[in-house]
C-alpha cells in the first residue's frame, strides 16, 4: 500500500449497482495499481462484434476511481472531473484486464492513468482522469411534512 492510504480494502471490493450489471471482477490493489477484469459477452458487444466504447470508458474510469479511493478515509469517494481515453484496438472474446495507477495527488485532487488489456496482452485502450475528493453530505433531518413555521 501506498503511503496514506486509509480506506477498507474489503469496502472497496464490493461489486454494486453499475458495476454488478457491466459485470466487473474487483481484484484489488497490487504493485501500487488497483486491478479489474470483465469476462466479455454478448452484452458487451456493439453492432460490428467488438466490444464497445463505453464498455472501455466504463471499465478505464471503475479502475481508476478504485485505485484513487485507496487513499481516503471510509466513507469518502472520489467523483471523476475529467476523463480522456484514447481507444487503441478492438477485442469481441476472452477477458479484459484494467490496471489503475494515482500519478500525482493533492489534498483535493488525483491525477490518474489507467489501460485496458486483453487477455492475451495486447493494449486495448489508456486513459487518464482528474478526480476531486469529496466526503458523502450527512443525512438530512427528517421533516413533519408540515410547511414551514406551521405549528
Amino acid at each position: 500500500m501506498l503511503p496514506g492510504r486509509g480506506a477498507d480494502p474489503e469496502a472497496i471490493a464490493v461489486v454494486t449497482g453499475f458495476n454488478a450489471l457491466l459485470g466487473v471482477e474487483l481484484l484489488g490493489e497490487r504493485d501500487e495499481a488497483y486491478h479489474l477484469e470483465l469476462l466479455v459477452g454478448p452484452q458487451h458487444l456493439h453492432d460490428a462484434g467488438g466490444v464497445h466504447g463505453g464498455v472501455y470508458l466504463s471499465l478505464l474510469d471503475i479502475v481508476m476511481a478504485r485505485a484513487a479511493r485507496m487513499a481516503l478515509p471510509p466513507g469518502s469517494y472520489m467523483p471523476t472531473l475529467e476523463l480522456k481515453t484514447n481507444f487503441l484496438a478492438s477485442v469481441s472474446q476472452g477477458r479484459i484486464h484494467a490496471t489503475g495507477r494515482v500519478i500525482s495527488r493533492t489534498t483535493r485532487t488525483c491525477y490518474l492513468e489507467a489501460e485496458l488489456v486483453s487477455d492475451t496482452g495486447r493494449l486495448l485502450a489508456r486513459a487518464s482522469a482528474t478526480m476531486i475528493a469529496s466526503v458523502p453530505r450527512p443525512p438530512e433531518a427528517p421533516t413533519s411534512g408540515a410547511p414551514a413555521g406551521a405549528a
